[in-house]
C-alpha cells in the first residue's frame, strides 16, 4: 500500500515540482486547492484534486482524512504592507488551520514550506547565514517575513500536540513550472529585453526540482522541530541575468544606474503617491533586497536530508526549457 501525502498549494510553482517528485517516488497524492485556483498544469498529473478554502477547518479535515503525511506549501508571497490582511489570512490563519486539521486527523508528519526571508543574514558577500541566525533590520519588517515567522511558530508548537514537523526555508527558487512568474519572469524579461535594471546585489538560489526532492526526503528524514535551509548557489543577480541572456542569445540593455533611479522613484511614490502616481515595477522592500548580498548555508540540509544543491546553469536551463515547451517563449 502506497504512502499518502496531502499537499496544499499543489497548483503553484513549488507545489507542482513537489507533486512531480512525490509521484516519481511512488507516493499517492491528494492536491488541495482553492475553489478558484487555476489547475491547468496540475491536471496533467494522476492526483486526486480536492477543492476547498485553506482556512475552513472542516473542509481541510475532510480532504485530509486517511493521509499519513502533509506538505503545506500554500502561501502568499506579497511584500506589500497593504496586503497584510490577505497575508495574515493565508500564511497565519491558513497554516494554523492545516496544522490543527493534521493533528485532528492523526497525521504522522507535516513538512512546511517556508523561506529564507525569516532568517537573518549579513549584507556581505563572504558571509553565509545558518538556520539559527536571528532576523533583524529592514528584512524583519516585511509583512511576508512577519507572517511566515508566525506560521513557523505555529508549525513548531504543534510538536507539543504529537505532530512531527519540519520546516524547509527555501532560498530563491528557479526552475520549471514557474507559471506564476517568480524568478522565471526574468527569463521572459531577458527574452523581450524588458529587464528594468541590473541590481547590484546577490542572493542564494535553489533548484525547484531539488527543493521538491528535499520536501520528499523530509517526509522520512530529518529531525522533527528543525528548520533546514534549501539553497546552495550564491551568485550576484547581474551574473544570473547575464547567464539567462547567454543561454537565450539575447542582449541586455539594462544598467545598474536604472536600479538606483528605480529606488528613488519608488521612494518618491511612497512619500507622495498623489504627485508621483506611477506605480513602481518592483516594491520598495524587494528593491532594497536587490541592493544587498544575502547568502545562506545549506550544510544542515545536505547532511540530514541528503539535499543536493544544483548549479545555477542547470536551474536556468530547466526554466527556459519549461517556458519553451509551454509556449511562453
Amino acid at each position: 500500500m502506497r504512502d499518502k501525502v496531502f499537499v496544499t498549494g499543489a497548483n503553484g510553482f513549488v507545489g507542482l515540482n513537489i507533486v512531480e517528485q512525490l509521484l516519481s517516488q511512488g507516493y499517492e497524492v491528494v492536491a488541495y486547492v482553492r475553489p478558484s485556483s487555476n489547475i491547468k498544469f496540475l491536471a496533467d498529473f494522476p492526483v486526486t484534486i480536492k477543492r476547498g478554502e485553506l482556512t475552513n477547518f472542516d473542509q481541510v479535515c475532510s480532504a485530509m482524512a486517511g493521509y499519513q503525511f502533509v506538505i503545506h506549501t500554500a502561501g502568499n508571497t506579497s511584500c506589500d504592507e497593504r496586503d497584510l490582511p490577505e497575508l495574515t489570512l493565508t500564511n497565519v490563519t491558513g497554516t494554523d488551520t492545516v496544522v490543527q486539521a493534521a493533528i485532528a486527523m492523526g497525521v504522522q508528519r507535516l513538512v512546511f514550506t517556508s523561506t529564507t526571508s525569516t532568517i537573518g543574514a549579513e549584507n556581505h558577500k563572504q558571509s553565509e547565514a545558518g538556520e539559527q541566525e536571528p532576523l533583524t533590520g529592514f528584512r524583519s519588517k516585511s509583512p511576508y517575513s512577519r507572517t511566515k515567522r508566525k506560521a513557523e511558530k505555529i508549525v513548531l508548537d504543534a510538536q507539543n500536540q504529537g505532530l512531527e514537523t519540519i520546516i524547509l526555508n527555501l532560498a530563491e527558487v528557479v526552475g520549471g513550472f514557474d507559471h506564476n512568474l517568480q524568478w522565471g519572469r526574468m527569463v521572459l524579461a531577458v527574452q523581450h529585453d524588458q529587464v528594468p535594471f541590473m541590481p547590484p546585489g546577490g542572493g542564494t538560489f535553489c533548484s525547484a526540482k531539488q527543493a521538491a526532492l528535499a520536501h520528499v526526503k523530509a517526509l522520512s528524514h530529518g529531525e522533527s522541530g528543525q528548520r533546514y535551509i534549501i539553497g546552495g548557489a550564491n551568485h550576484d543577480f547581474q551574473d544570473f541575468i547575464q547567464l539567462i541572456a547567454k543561454k537565450l542569445g539575447r542582449p541586455v540593455s539594462a544598467t545598474t544606474g536604472q536600479y538606483y533611479w528605480s529606488r528613488v522613484k519608488t521612494w518618491l511614490h511612497g512619500i507622495a503617491p498623489r504627485v508621483f502616481t506611477q506605480k513602481p515595477l518592483v516594491d520598495a522592500y524587494r528593491l532594497r533586497v536587490f541592493g544587498g548580498h544575502y547568502f545562506f548555508n545549506s550544510a544542515k540540509a545536505k547532511q540530514q536530508l541528503h539535499y543536493q544543491a544544483a548549479d545555477l546553469s542547470d536551474m536556468v536551463d530547466e526554466s527556459i526549457q519549461w517556458y519553451r515547451h509551454h509556449g511562453f517563449i
